[in-house]
């Protein structure tokens, strides 16, 4: 065969180009170079096979003038495993095969033809060196047989076609994801809305059943008796929370049929996308039903609060060549699995939030509470307040995503990590930057060292800027060194997720902001420091008398103010002055500081008061709590204090105490002083009546004489 003019060769690209004009349809383009190929390379006929990599095999895509399309009956061959067939040892090998006569090779075409004979040429088609499918070419006996030539110009075309085969893909798979996106995001709509939770459920089922074409599906919740140990050959208990086309009694027999594969199933690892996704394979069950037909099943655990609690089952056709359909739907379910287990979740939060919701209207209402203390806020001397403020001024000055400040905390003895992030961050984007922070830290001659032990958990304000997504990681970062009295005690550190690094101007004003502030951190330290010395009691550690009577008359005003009740409880240690005559002094201090131990870890951090009155002597003050709470938490603590023990030397010792209740909404009181007669007066009481035991004080007046 002569070769081509350089004329025929232009006007081969000037009808591929042509063609390319006159269609958007991709498929179809391929399909017109096809057979532009094929009569440019004077060949009878020619088909593209491309890899599908799911069933291993090569999979017809299009062909052009093939003999067997006149023969409908035996049709074409559409798979060709990989290394079978020249098209098969050609995708295997990479290389192209060029057969001048079939009849003379060993090589022989998986295709089923009429007549094996001819010329056959096929080569790779590859892009950026990857292997996506195969284009072959045949040849009559009639013709003359393929040679090296022949191979050279059809390297003209296999890069195009090639390119237009990954591109429909692409498009195809972008085609999906959109799909896919869209699906998701209404289904997550449906989850989000505020009506009855059952009826989102069914209705969510519904869409999905719409989506993926699926006959049958459920929402269980596993149920498993406290304590009892998992076993893969017993029944797993379930309860129905939502069901689509699948009557209980349908759902039963297919649950226990599969139930110890299910099992089994839900048991093992719920990564189930480590894997290579494009070659899984689904862990499915099969179903079959009284009626002899076989269903495939879905079991798709779901993660709530961490435990496979929940399934999502969903049941289809079977179908054993739909291989390539069955991983798409289950990859599909396994994202809408992520949104159904966020959607139970929050329902179980706000169901058990509803039942919780009057014993928390009781229990003082933390969250308005916690308001009312941030009312009463009107110091400037607060390091954290000083630090919220800084860092909002500062962001004025330069752009960053966190502002971070690791000071050393001379009250508590540690280091503590404060982060101000502009807008939202992730969990992923917040154990970096602590991590981060310690290990850069740790590089410093700071004093004391930085260590684990002394590192306590970081604290992260809320974000400056409320934003929908947050944000995964930084790119960029600024650190300075933070010295109060000629000591490295801390560490400033700015983090950027834009692509803008922080330059020497950024140091400079960092540099200028650290000198401003670093002044104010100090006067809060020695504030927070000198009033704590002036309101501790040195033995026990508790708040001494002073702070006790300014807690007591600043609650005392609240409750009036808001009509709300205050409890007043004072402590004696019964026969304390025996520990001192018959142990000692010291073995007497040491029973101070162990009841005071035990007061600490009672009271409600941040709200009740816990004070040493004087002597043997406590008191617990206890905002917005009626008397018979009082009573109840004043029971709770003479029971702690009893079953505890002061151990000296080889000796155990048993304390006991008497105590006395009494609040504002039961006794009229008209000044602080008042309640804290009524609570003395009851306490005597105590006493007198045997010890060891709480009185509480019920007269609506205050009687004058013990």
């Amino acid at each position: 065969m002569n070769e081509h003019t350089l004329e025929e060769i232009l006007d081969f690209h000037t009808r591929l180009a042509e063609k390319a004009a006159e269609t958007t349809d991709l498929h179809k383009l391929v399909e017109s170079l096809i057979s532009e190929t094929v009569e440019y390379m004077n060949a009878s006929s020619g088909s593209i096979m491309v890899y599908d990599r799911l069933a291993d095999c090569l999979k017809l895509y299009v062909s052009s003038h093939h003999p067997t399309l006149k023969n409908k009956k035996s049709g074409l061959v559409a798979e060709i495993p990989v290394k079978e067939g020249i098209a098969g040892k050609v995708f295997a090998s990479g290389l192209p095969i060029v057969v001048e006569n079939a009849k003379n090779t060993d090589d022989k075409t998986k295709l089923r033809r009429k007549d094996d004979s001819g010329s056959f040429l096929s080569i790779p088609l590859k892009i950026n060196k990857k292997l996506i499918g195969v284009l072959n070419l045949n040849r009559a006996p009639t013709q003359p047989g393929f040679t090296s030539s022949d191979l050279n110009r059809l390297r003209a075309v296999d890069t195009i076609i090639a390119s237009l085969i990954e591109k429909e893909s692409f498009l195809v798979a972008l085609e999906e994801n959109r799909r896919e996106i869209t699906g998701l995001y209404e289904m997550s709509s449906i989850l989000t809305e505020a009506n009855d939770f059952t009826g989102r459920l069914e209705e969510f089922l519904e869409k999905l059943s719409d989506q993926l074409e699926l006959e049958r599906l459920a929402i269980l919740r596993m149920d498993k008796k406290p304590n009892e140990p998992e076993r893969i050959d017993q029944d797993i208990n379930f309860t129905i929370l939502a069901a689509h086309n699948l009557k209980p009694s349908l759902l039963e027999q297919m649950f226990k049929s599969v139930s110890s594969r299910m099992q089994m199933q839900l048991s093992q690892s719920t990564d189930i996308f480590a894997s290579d996704q494009e070659t899984m394979r689904p862990p499915t069950l099969s179903f079959e039903e009284k009626n002899g037909s076989s269903r495939e099943l879905f079991c798709i655990p779901l993660l709530v609060e961490g435990q496979p609690s929940h399934v999502l089952l969903v049941s289809r056709k079977y179908l054993d060549e739909d291989t390539r359909q069955a991983s798409k739907h289950y990859k599909f379910l396994y994202l809408v699995s992520q949104n159904l287990s966020l959607a139970i979740e929050r329902e179980n939060m706000i169901r058990q939030i509803n039942e919780e919701q009057d014993m928390l209207y009781q229990s003082n209402k933390r969250n308005i509470f916690f308001l009312e203390i941030s009312k009463d806020l009107t110091s400037t001397l607060d390091p954290y307040t000083i630090l919220q403020k800084a860092f909002n001024n500062f962001n004025n000055v330069i752009a960053f995503t966190t502002i971070s400040i690791l000071l050393f905390d001379d009250i508590e003895n540690s280091y503590r990590l404060i982060v101000q992030p502009d807008i939202p961050v992730s969990v992923h984007y917040q154990k970096k930057l602590s991590e981060q922070v310690f290990n850069l830290f740790c590089d410093f001659p700071a004093d004391p060292p930085l260590t684990p032990a002394n590192f306590c958990k970081p604290i992260f304000f809320k974000p400056q800027n409320q934003r929908s997504k947050p944000v995964a990681d930084y790119k960029h970062i600024l650190q300075l060194p933070v010295v109060i009295s000629d000591k490295v005690r801390g560490l400033i550190h700015l983090a950027r997720t834009t692509d803008v690094p922080f330059n020497q101007s950024d140091l400079d004003s960092t540099s200028q902001f650290t000198g401003i502030f670093i002044t104010s951190i100090k006067n809060a330290l020695i504030h927070k420091r000198t009033e704590k010395l002036a309101f501790t009691d040195p033995l026990t550690e508790l708040f001494n008398h002073r702070y006790f009577q300014e807690t007591l008359n600043h609650e005392f005003t609240r409750a009036k103010r808001y009509t709300k009740p205050l409890s007043l409880m004072l402590i004696d240690i019964d026969f304390f002055k025996k520990f001192n005559d018959t142990y000692g002094h010291l073995v007497g201090d040491k029973v101070l500081r162990h009841v005071a131990a035990v007061f600490k870890s009672s009271v409600r951090e941040q709200i009740d008061t816990v004070a040493r009155y004087g002597g043997e002597e406590f008191a617990v003050v206890l905002p917005e709590t009626s008397l018979e709470g009082a009573k109840i938490f004043a029971e709770r603590i003479r029971i702690a204090v009893e079953n505890s023990r002061v151990i000296d030397e080889d000796r155990e010792l048993a304390v006991t105490l008497s105590i006395g209740v009494a609040c504002t909404s039961v006794t009229s009181c008209e000044k602080p002083s008042d309640l804290i007669e009524s609570s003395d007066i009851a306490m005597y009481q105590a006493k007198g009546n045997g010890r060891n035991q709480v009185k509480t004080y019920n007269e609506s007046k205050l009687k004058n004489a013990k």
